[in-house]
């Protein structure tokens, strides 16, 4: 037997370990294990556990016999069970990858379209369903890709006002501004920052990825290498928010902006959602602990 759940409680015996596993239905089952293989397994994290049943006179008995962390699974099928535990917008893992390859296809420099490409693809289940922060922004299942795609969409609206643009860059920079967060952060589930992310941090993490991806493709030297580098070193916009030099092209400023619009607006939706129209909000973290007012409808 087959069961995907996450762990309630765990008690202990002198022999063995009970783990209270609930299903995405909400049923429980209590699950022998060893004290060694439990010491392994966290607490309201996502497992598929295999399951020998003994019947014991008139109850089933659950031996562990086996367990996956889902976070492991590089298929769609992380997204699939995930999606029963945790938070998530209606957007599904694979109209993400088709919106996605979409955009790609839009990149014509064949540099900044080969770079793009080969970090999506290297890197895609990841992309896919890591969130986009731990606590205040898109810290969904998918957010990652989310945001991506807000930016992109706010993109094209500015391609259409302002045509100097070059699409391009504006494309390649935000599908890869936060790539470095499937690094920065330890696991797609309840995700906390890595050392790596601590000490490096993502903006860092991503740049030095396309650097070397670009080495080994042979654009090395190219100015579209540079430029690409420069947007994610100053997506952040400001030295004191974490950019490592402040934007210094028209598209490296403009991906500040938007980054700075989605992220905050997807809060403000998330926190409107929660009130009933005629009522402010809660203090809102993105917006200095501002309340906001949600109109009557008329």
């Amino acid at each position: 037997m087959i069961i995907d759940g996450t762990i309630v409680t765990q008690n202990s015996n002198d022999n063995f370990i009970n783990l209270v596993v609930k299903n995405a239905t909400g049923t429980m089952y209590n699950v022998k294990t060893s004290r060694e293989v439990a010491t392994r397994l966290k607490q309201n994290h996502v497992y598929e556990f295999v399951i020998k049943e003994e019947n014991v006179g008139n109850r089933t008995k659950y031996i562990l016999d086996a367990v996956l962390d889902i976070s492991d699974e590089k298929s769609a099928k992380r997204d699939e069970i995930l999606r029963e535990f945790m938070p998530h917008k209606e957007l599904s893992f694979v109209e993400a990858e088709k919106l996605l390859e979409t955009y790609i296809a839009e990149i014509n420099n064949p540099i900044l379209h080969d770079i793009t490409k080969t970090l999506i693809e290297r890197n895609l289940v990841d992309f896919l369903t890591y969130p986009g922060g731990t606590r205040i922004h898109h810290n969904f299942l998918g957010g990652l890709v989310f945001h991506t795609l807000g930016m992109l969409k706010l993109a094209t609206s500015s391609l259409e006002t302002y045509p100097y643009l070059d699409k391009n860059y504006l494309y390649a920079g935000i599908i890869l501004h936060d790539l470095g967060k499937i690094r920065e952060f330890n696991d797609v589930q309840n995700p906390e920052f890595s050392l790596d992310g601590q000490m490096l941090g993502h903006l860092v993490m991503g740049t030095l990825a396309v650097a070397e991806v670009a080495k080994e493709l042979g654009y090395a030297d190219s100015e579209e290498v540079l430029i690409l580098e420069h947007i994610l070193i100053s997506h952040h916009g400001q030295l004191q928010y974490g950019s490592a030099k402040r934007p210094l092209t028209a598209e490296a400023l403009l991906i500040w902006y938007l980054d700075t619009i989605d992220s905050k607006f997807q809060v403000i939706g998330d926190e409107l959602a929660k009130v009933e129209p005629g009522n402010f909000t809660d203090t809102i973290p993105v917006l200095e602990r501002m309340r906001l007012y949600k109109p009557k409808k008329r």
